[in-house]
C-alpha cells in the first residue's frame, strides 16, 4: 500500500508535466495567432513546477522518476526530439533547483547550476543532432533562429494590419530578427535562468516549510570579480569583429542581466528601508 501511495504522486506529476508540455508545444506552434503564442510562452515557465514540488515533498528519487517518466512519455507521444527537448529545457532544472535548495544551497547557486547544466545538455544534444545532419552546431542553431524569425514574419503577414503599418512593422521585425539571430545564445541562457528564478519563487510560495531559510533578496550581492567580465565583454563589443564580436555581445548581455538583478536587489533594500508597501 505504501508503494502505491508513493507511486501515485509520481504518476500524477508525470501526467501533469506532460499535459503542460503538450499545451505549451501546441500553443507555441500556432504561428498564426500571436496572442496564443505569447500565452504559450508564458505557460512554459510552469512546466518544471510539478516535478520540482514532488522533489521537495517526496525526495529526489521520486522527483527524478517523474522527470524521466515525463521525458519517456513525451518521446512516445511526439518523438525522441520532444522528450529530449523537455529534459534539456525543463527537466534538469526541475530536479536540480529544489534538490539544491533543500540541501541548504543559496538560490543563486541553485539557479546558476541549473542554468549551466541545462545549457551544457542543450549543447550536447545540439552537437549530436548536428553530427547526424553532417553540419556544424553553429550552422544548425543559426538556421533554427532564422526559422523562428521567419515564423514571426509569417504571423505578421497574416495579421489584419493596414498596408503601410504592415510594411513598417515588417521592416522593424526583420531588423530585430537579424539582431536576435546573433543574440539567441544569450537569450536562451537568460530564458532558462528566468524560468528557474520563477521556479524558486514558486517553491518558496508553495513549500517554504520544506526549505531551509534563505537570506533576503535585498541583501544579495553579485560577485565583485564579475565587473571584469563586464569590462572585457564591453571592450570586445567595441573592438572585435566577426565571431569574437558575437561572443562578446552575448557575454555582455548575460552579464548586464545579472547586474539588472543586482539593481533590483538594491531597489528592494531602499524600498524596505523606507517602508514602501509591496
Amino acid at each position: 500500500m505504501s508503494i502505491a501511495r508513493k507511486a501515485l504522486p509520481v504518476l500524477g506529476t508525470a501526467a501533469a508535466t506532460v499535459g503542460l508540455q503538450l499545451l505549451v508545444f501546441g500553443a507555441v506552434a500556432q504561428a498564426q495567432n500571436g496572442l496564443v503564442v505569447l500565452l504559450g510562452s508564458c505557460a512554459a515557465f510552469t512546466v518544471p513546477w510539478p516535478a520540482a514540488l514532488l522533489v521537495l515533498r517526496q525526495g529526489g528519487a521520486d522527483g527524478l522518476a517523474a522527470m524521466l517518466g515525463s521525458g519517456i512519455l513525451l518521446s512516445l507521444i511526439g518523438g525522441p526530439s520532444l522528450g529530449a527537448a523537455y529534459l534539456v529545457q525543463f527537466g534538469i532544472g526541475s530536479f536540480l533547483v529544489p534538490y539544491l535548495l533543500k540541501r541548504g544551497k543559496r538560490w543563486d547557486t541553485a539557479v546558476l547550476t541549473g542554468t549551466a547544466l541545462s545549457a551544457a545538455g542543450g549543447l550536447i544534444a545540439l552537437g549530436a543532432y548536428s553530427y547526424g545532419k553532417g553540419q556544424t552546431p553553429l550552422s544548425v542553431a543559426d538556421q533554427w533562429a532564422r526559422n523562428e524569425v521567419d515564423r514571426a514574419l509569417k504571423a505578421l503577414q497574416g495579421a489584419d494590419l493596414p498596408a503601410e503599418v504592415a510594411q513598417q512593422t515588417q521592416r522593424m521585425v526583420e531588423e530585430i530578427g537579424r539582431k536576435l539571430v546573433d543574440l539567441y545564445p544569450a537569450i536562451t541562457v537568460l530564458t532558462v535562468a528566468v524560468m528557474l528564478l520563477a521556479l524558486v519563487w514558486f517553491l518558496r510560495r508553495r513549500a517554504a516549510a520544506s526549505l531551509p531559510a534563505q537570506r533576503p533578496f535585498l541583501t544579495w550581492k553579485v560577485a565583485e570579480n564579475l565587473i571584469w567580465v563586464l569590462i572585457g565583454s564591453g571592450a570586445g563589443v567595441l573592438l572585435l569583429q566577426g565571431a569574437w564580436y558575437r561572443l562578446a555581445l552575448n557575454v555582455l548581455l548575460v552579464v548586464l542581466a545579472v547586474y539588472l538583478l543586482q539593481g533590483l536587489a538594491i531597489l528592494s533594500y531602499f524600498f524596505n528601508a523606507k517602508g514602501v508597501p509591496p
